[in-house]
C-alpha cells in the first residue's frame, strides 16, 4: 500500500513487487484494466513496460496481452528502463531484448541514471537505438523537483541530430515548474 501517495514511493513498492510478479498476475490485471477501458470507450493505450527485471516477465504478459485485445485496442508498448538506463547492471541489454520480442517503442529515464551525464548520455543512446530500428521514442524527463535536471533539452537535440522528428513524446516534466522564469522563458 502506498501510504504517502508519491510518486517515489509508488516505484519503490514496484521495485518490492516486481521480483515475486508473475506473467500470469501481469496478464490478469491488464486484460482487467483494458476491459475497463473498453467500456469507457478508449481504444488506444501506450504503456510502459518495465524492462529492469533480467526475466522480463513484465514484457513477456504485455505481449501476450497486445495480442489478444488487438482486435479491440491499439495497445501501444513502450520498453522502459524504470530503474534507469545506466544505474543498474543488464539495464542496456534488457531494454534491447525487449524490442527484439518486439515492443514498440524506445522509452528512457534520464534522471534516475545516478549522474547527470550519465542521463545525457542514457539519452543519446536510447535516441541512437531508436532511429537505428525505426522506432518512436518516449521518455519520462526530469521527473523531479529539481530544476537543474533538464534532460528534455538532451532529448530535443537528439531528436534533431539523428532526424526522429515527429516520432519523439517527452514527458513528467516536472522539474520545469521549479526551474526559474528567465530560463524557461528562453528555452521554450
Amino acid at each position: 500500500m502506498n501510504h504517502s501517495g508519491t510518486l517515489l514511493e509508488g516505484i519503490a513498492l514496484w521495485g518490492e513487487l516486481r521480483p515475486i510478479l508473475s506473467r500470469e498476475a501481469v496478464v490478469e490485471r491488464a486484460l482487467r484494466y483494458c476491459d475497463l477501458a473498453v467500456s469507457q470507450g478508449l481504444l488506444a493505450i501506450r504503456s510502459h513496460v518495465d524492462t529492469s527485471d533480467p526475466g522480463l516477465v513484465t514484457v513477456e504478459g504485455l505481449l501476450e496481452v497486445r495480442a489478444k485485445v488487438a482486435p479491440y485496442i491499439d495497445l501501444q508498448l513502450v520498453a522502459f528502463p524504470q530503474d534507469g538506463h545506466y544505474r543498474s547492471a543488464g539495464a542496456v541489454e534488457t531494454l534491447n531484448r525487449a524490442l527484439d520480442m518486439g515492443v514498440d517503442i524506445v522509452g528512457g529515464i534520464p534522471h534516475f541514471d545516478r549522474t547527470i551525464s550519465e542521463g545525457a548520455a542514457s539519452v543519446q543512446a536510447l535516441c541512437r537505438i531508436a532511429a537505428e530500428r525505426g522506432l518512436p521514442v518516449d521518455m519520462h524527463c526530469d521527473e523531479t523537483d529539481d530544476p537543474m535536471s533538464r534532460h528534455i533539452e538532451t532529448l530535443a537535440a537528439q531528436t534533431v541530430r539523428v532526424g526522429l522528428q515527429g516520432r519523439v513524446a517527452g514527458s513528467h516534466l516536472s522539474s520545469m515548474h521549479s526551474m526559474d522564469n528567465y530560463y524557461v522563458g528562453i528555452a521554450t
